[in-house]
């Protein structure tokens, strides 16, 4: 059964090439992640007799840049990378096309992962990596990473005379504190049974936002330098940690070339436990390739993404380029149980929410930041800022 299904897809895309005069298939990857992928893609072009040109591109901007190429009416690619967190924006663009073969797919990925790229019970993209903040340590400073935020704190208590802290993060950022918000249920839009978000229904000002903002507070305000506060804070972050003035900080999984670079002797762990033992709950995001509306070829472009996104394949891309598929084959495989990076981003996933994906979240960010910077640098009362900053991130839909 398996040879003719085999052979009924070679003959299918024999006749696609023919038909179309041996297809070309245009595919934007991430930006200097493109020859990543360029192994996998001479296979298909072997097996299959068809053409991949492979672009890299910045994928923060590939929607943009894609909805830009359909409004003038110019050649888009037939596949590029859609973040979880920008499905409504591309859906807004009517760029996206759905993907059939997901239906069947979609069990091969973790739930989360695949449900995020859903709309009207249709996918619109293939889950290609995952990522969540996670904790770096430098292990010359800190030999072991600590499972709760108070053993940072005491390792804070025991070095700070010498200049040296525990764990620092960018406190005053929202995406990086809305684990501590999300520890105890907060949430950003309410979703319902189906995983639609709404966004009408905001809860970053309730009582559990209150509470683990609070225990942000205390820790943003004792334990971590003000230096971390405001524009320069990311590159005085980065510097603490490599000049071994911190044992450990909160980053995300872009970081991890620029400190293999730097030459860190750095290991890598799940978030801690709050003080009461509740697990931070950080965002999480998910890559997925997408297939745009204005492909000509788009059945092979799906037999493309489901050929590199064999487990195989994708394992291999995961030891190129460190970026986590969330594929369940791939996840339960003793090399990635016991890959340290792995294992932490595989581990964080499972107490992280996801990031909301209608457009609406575009107008969270600031009101959210202005609130935890006047709570942190000035003072103000918790709950007269979320209470604001909400009532900003409401305004802000209510105009748009």
């Amino acid at each position: 059964m398996k040879n003719m299904i085999k052979t009924s897809l070679g003959l299918a895309l024999m006749m696609m090439c023919a038909s179309s005069f041996c297809a070309t298939l245009t595919v934007w990857e991430d930006l200097d992640k493109a020859d990543y992928i360029r192994e996998f893609a001479n296979q298909f072009e072997k097996k299959y007799g068809v053409k991949i040109d492979i672009k890299d591109k910045d994928s923060g901007n590939h929607v943009y840049e894609v909805a830009d190429l359909v409004s003038r009416g110019e050649k888009t690619p037939d596949i590029f990378l859609l973040v979880s967190d920008r499905v409504g924006d591309a859906m807004s663009k009517g760029i996206l096309a759905p993907i059939d073969s997901m239906t069947q797919e979609h069990s091969r990925y973790i739930d989360t992962a695949a449900d995020l790229f859903k709309v009207n019970g249709k996918y619109y993209g293939v889950p290609r990596s995952v990522e969540a903040l996670v904790v770096y340590y430098n292990k010359d400073v800190m030999p072991v990473p600590y499972e709760t935020l108070p053993e940072y704190i005491d390792f804070t208590q025991k070095h700070k005379s010498e200049g040296i802290y525990g764990l620092i993060s960018k406190v005053d950022n929202f995406y990086y504190s809305y684990g501590f918000f999300g520890a105890y249920g907060s949430y950003v839009f309410k979703q319902n049974s189906e995983g639609e978000f709404n966004p009408y229904n905001i809860g970053l000002d309730n009582a559990k936002a209150v509470k683990g903002v609070s225990v942000l507070y205390d820790f943003a305000k004792n334990h971590v330098p003000q230096s971390v506060l405001g524009a320069d804070g990311w590159d005085n972050i980065d510097d603490m940690f490599k000049s071994g003035k911190v044992g450990a900080i909160i980053n995300g999984p872009w970081t991890l070339n620029k400190y293999a670079s730097a030459g860190i002797n750095y290991g890598i762990a799940p978030l801690p436990k709050l003080p009461d033992g509740t697990p931070m709950r950080p965002f999480f995001g998910v890559k997925s390739y997408a297939i745009c509306s204005k492909s000509e070829n788009k059945k092979l472009a799906e037999e493309f993404l489901k050929f590199i996104n064999q487990t195989d394949l994708a394992l291999k891309r995961y030891h190129k380029i460190a970026e986590l598929p969330p594929i369940k084959e791939l996840l339960s495989k003793e090399e990635i149980k016991n890959d340290d990076y792995a294992s932490a981003i595989s581990s964080q996933v499972e107490y992280a929410d996801p990031m909301p994906t209608i457009p609406q979240m575009a107008f969270v960010w600031e009101p959210m930041e202005e609130a935890l910077y006047s709570i942190i640098k000035n003072g103000e009362p918790i709950e007269a800022a979320l209470d604001l900053g909400v009532m900003k991130v409401k305004q802000k839909i209510a105009e748009n």
